[in-house]
């Protein structure tokens, strides 16, 4: 089997000089250490995604670091085509090394680029889920506008992020973008043994009549 090669977006933005365990030595430190503190997670994103009952469409993961949940969606739901997009080109360096070592090149597909500046079509997706990222976003209007623009009408946006993260203060972001007027649900994720939830996740949907209009 071919190996993948990641395909890039030329308008991304380098990263921040803190963002230094996301780049060279320090991304694969972090896909050996903190994807084992977050598979708890990506298994409850996994088990949330058994009830719309996939079976044809697009899943895009945003923030996908070295892919690993992307990969998790991939094995559970083969029909589906599972996409994932990163700020960094060295997570995405592992993200397609370990798709080529699992031998899923065929059903998802890793690609450098910025959540502000998606490397997508319009409506591409019917599900678009993000697991502690969006604390790293240096702003949240722009990330909405693109997550809204590639969703399909009646497609479902699943943010999961650390419960400190006001929702007042993401549905005030919300009111400036095409989602203004879509309620906002929220909901605490508690994962593995720990008596309390770490993580919330907010919920959105994109209307069904739709016409991409901009506001």
């Amino acid at each position: 089997m071919r190996r993948a090669a990641p395909q890039h977006q030329t308008s991304v933005h380098h990263l921040h000089h803190l963002n230094a365990i996301f780049t060279g030595r320090g991304s694969r430190i972090y896909d050996v250490t903190m994807v084992r503190l977050t598979n708890g997670l990506y298994r409850r994103v996994v088990a949330d995604m058994i009830p719309l009952q996939l079976d044809s469409g697009a899943v895009l993961d945003a923030g996908t670091g070295p892919g690993t949940l992307a990969r998790d969606i991939a094995r559970r739901f083969p029909r589906v085509s599972v996409a994932g997009v990163d700020l960094s080109p060295d997570m995405i360096h592992l993200a397609c090394e370990h798709a080529y070592q699992e031998h899923l090149t065929d059903h998802v597909q890793f690609t450098v680029g910025n959540i502000a500046h998606l490397p997508y079509p319009d409506r591409s997706f019917a599900l678009i889920v993000s697991t502690i990222s969006m604390h790293h976003w240096e702003e949240l209007e722009q990330p909405f506008r693109e997550l809204y623009r590639v969703l399909e009408p009646g497609g479902r946006l699943w943010i999961y992020d650390f419960r400190f993260i006001p929702p007042r203060t993401v549905e005030h972001v919300l009111a400036r973008t095409p989602f203004a007027g879509i309620s906002l649900e929220r909901r605490l994720v508690r994962t593995g043994v720990l008596p309390f939830a770490l993580y919330q996740r907010f919920a959105l949907y994109k209307r069904v009549d739709d016409e991409m209009s901009e506001e």
